[in-house]
């Protein structure tokens, strides 16, 4: 990634005749949805690995518009619908892993400025060499969190509008705006317009920061 990280117009572009397909490794988590749904697209034993001709504009939309973690994007050629701007903020908390955020998105932090991202997958467990991005070494460290209680719920609270996610040196994520915090069964266990979220690994009241990140030495820009 560049000095400072702005989003699919820093990734690799692979050109098509109806769709290009941005591309970031770093940011990826491997689901595989798009290997497992569109081999015809992206194959991992070819070079190169993604084909943006392997099938038409509305079938790659509708795989890429899967990817969690906003490592790939496209850009319509076609006339077709480009990816659209979701109208709820969710942050789906998985379990023993990252963090997921969905919505309408600007992530700020050192090295990252990204205005309207729709997907993103943020570390939590504090190892990521990627950060604020995991890169799945959650997985490595045998990162482990208890299972999630509804905190506070108002059923008629607002998740839409602009979410400002901001990485906090050697400190937490600091999110800004209407969203709902969702366990990864679809359960809202939070809502709310402002929230600081642990991405030491270490807080007791995980996702939430408690503060812990401030005597554990975890250091982070």
């Amino acid at each position: 990634m560049p000095d400072t990280y702005k989003g699919k117009q820093d990734d690799r572009r692979y050109e098509g005749e109806a769709v290009d397909i941005t591309y970031n490794l770093k940011r990826c988590i491997h689901a595989k949805l798009c290997v497992n749904r569109l081999s015809e697209v992206f194959d991992v034993d070819k070079r190169p690995w993604i084909d943006a001709n392997g099938a038409d504009g509305d079938r790659v939309a509708e795989v890429i518009d899967m990817c969690p973690s906003g490592a790939l994007h496209y850009d319509r050629k076609d006339g077709g619908a480009e990816e659209s701007t979701p109208t709820a903020n969710r942050i789906i908390v998985q379990k023993d892993g990252y963090l997921q955020f969905i919505g309408d998105l600007d992530i700020r932090g050192a090295a990252v400025e990204i205005e309207s991202e729709t997907r993103a997958t943020l570390c939590r467990c504090g190892e990521s060499n990627n950060k604020p991005f995991c890169d799945n070494t959650h997985k490595k460290v045998d990162f482990k969190t208890e299972d999630l209680k509804i905190v506070k719920v108002d059923e008629f609270a607002k998740a839409d509008g602009k979410l400002v996610i901001t990485s906090n040196k050697n400190g937490p994520l600091e999110v800004s705006g209407n969203f709902q915090i969702e366990d990864e069964d679809g359960n809202i266990i939070f809502t709310g317009s402002q929230t600081w979220l642990c991405r030491c690994g270490s807080s007791s009241k995980k996702p939430f920061c408690d503060g812990t990140h401030n005597r554990n030495g975890f250091t982070a820009d």
